[in-house]
């Protein structure tokens, strides 16, 4: 994943070397992709300890010793006050080598020869290049995680996959080939992956990149993302989104949203009803990225933040409340909140604002 986006009018963030989706963490003992070991720093009590990580590749660890370096794995909010938007990510530590053999070496050889090969023709054909990205900064393919057990329900409950324990995914590129003639596609199964990748892009690459949704045909990723307004409006797999406020009822969380979704017929044909989304944080401890979600929802409620919250799920019939809608996700996996603090703490965030990306 592209690491960084500089904000409307400021400077470009400095672009990473090397791209690298998974690391040996020193004291979990094993490897993981950055959300697994964003998961297991907040498990820990205060005051954390920022983790040491080591490259994934065996020879380079047992030769060299090389380190990798976790950047914002640590952060329950992105603060706008610098004006650069920075997701979690791993960088190559300069100051260590990786071994002639290693994996991420080997991709990052790959993904240049491709690029070059692909880039002489977009240019003849007088096609753009996306802003400081590579192939594998794009997220081609999102797989939604399906449940063995369990039905869906509002408050998001899912089996526990064994505290941070799921396999790395994000990010992880299938070798195959796309109509646009890039050497792989990224296929991964959890929304924050994917969403990270939408936030990314400025509006016009989010025209031009393409997503699917599990079978679905590929859409541009600003048709794959769309606002909860429109959740009756739109047909197939898409990914719903909105700005949101977060409360904290005792030690679960209501989420709603500042859009109204549009009610067709033959419900109340014209009607704007509230959509909002409840979680118990009973359920959120049961999931491996539950700790950090309650952490993060917290800091959302708190003044000068706000939070946009994207789902891919149902939006259904309030249980009891008729004049509210309720959205319905089957798994954890599938949920994704970004949390920030304003850069002017004391300026009252406009509705663009909140809902702008």
């Amino acid at each position: 994943m592209s690491e960084a986006r500089c904000l409307p009018g400021l400077r470009l963030p400095v672009p990473i070397v090397m791209h690298i989706a998974r690391a040996y963490c020193v004291q979990a003992g094993k490897v993981v992709d950055i959300y697994q070991a964003r998961a297991l720093f907040f498990e820990q009590e205060e005051p954390r300890r920022r983790f040491e990580f080591l490259c994934s590749y065996d020879t380079c660890r047992s030769a060299n010793a090389t380190r990798v370096t976790g950047v914002n794995y640590d952060k329950l909010v992105e603060d706008e006050r610098d004006r650069i938007l920075v997701k979690p990510h791993f960088r190559m530590n300069p100051e260590t080598p990786h071994s002639v053999g290693c994996e991420w070496v080997a991709r990052e050889r790959a993904e240049e020869a491709a690029d070059a090969r692909d880039r002489e023709p977009a240019q003849r054909r007088g096609m753009r290049s996306f802003r400081n990205l590579k192939s594998s900064d794009f997220v081609d393919v999102f797989l939604p995680a399906q449940l063995a057990r369990g039905p869906p329900c509002e408050s998001a409950e899912s089996s526990r996959t064994s505290g941070a324990g799921r396999e790395p995914t994000a990010a992880d590129p299938v070798s195959t080939r796309t109509r646009a003639g890039r050497s792989k596609l990224t296929r991964v199964d959890f929304l924050e992956t994917v969403v990270s990748a939408y936030e990314l892009l400025e509006a016009d690459e989010r025209r031009e990149a393409k997503l699917r949704i599990g079978r679905e045909a590929s859409l541009p990723y600003n048709r794959a993302f769309c606002r909860v307004e429109r959740y009756f409006l739109a047909r197939g797999a898409r990914i719903f989104h909105g700005g949101v406020r977060v409360q904290a009822h005792g030690p679960n969380f209501s989420v709603r949203f500042f859009d109204r979704v549009i009610v067709p017929a033959p419900m109340r044909p014209g009607e704007a009803r509230e959509l909002v989304l409840y979680l118990k944080r009973e359920a959120l401890l049961q999931h491996w990225n539950g700790r950090f979600l309650i952490l993060q929802l917290a800091e959302a409620t708190k003044p000068g933040h706000y939070a946009h919250c994207y789902f891919f799920g149902r939006v259904v019939d309030h249980p009891t409340l008729a004049e509210r809608l309720a959205v319905e996700v089957r798994s954890l996996e599938h949920l994704a909140f970004t949390v920030r603090r304003r850069a002017i703490a004391s300026k009252r965030a406009t509705t663009s604002e909140l809902i702008s990306y």
